[in-house]
């Protein structure tokens, strides 16, 4: 294992933890890890595995690439609200979600219009 590789994911876990305001302890509990693997990663001593990254990119609601520096980009949603709103989005039946759809692109011929002065 490349050492560096370890530090940046350690890096940006911890980053992201500390912006969402967790401690070590509550994001080891919510993986179901220990707060000293937290730690371990933290300082680049460890990578977690595959499936722990993948718990942690979940918890910190970022996508695995951001935590191991293949993009900078956090998600691909706007925020917290957003990603929940698109999990429910995808429990809709197919009637439901293409009503939201029609609404989505009503929205976005009238914001099109007020941009043209119509």
């Amino acid at each position: 294992m490349e050492d560096g590789f370890a530090k940046r994911i350690g890096k940006r876990i911890k980053i992201k933890r500390k912006k969402d305001k967790i401690n070590q302890k509550e994001l080891a509990e919510k993986v179901g890890i220990s707060a000293s693997a937290i730690n371990q990663f933290e300082k680049g001593e460890k990578k977690p595995s595959s499936i722990v990254l993948a718990k942690i990119a979940r918890v910190l609601d970022v996508t695995t690439d951001y935590l191991i520096a293949v993009s900078d980009d956090e998600g691909i949603f706007v925020g917290k609200e957003v990603s929940l709103a698109f999990r429910d989005f995808k429990e809709l039946k197919r009637k439901d979600r293409d009503i939201i759809l029609d609404h989505i692109e009503y929205l976005k011929s009238k914001t099109e219009q007020k941009k043209q002065g119509k």
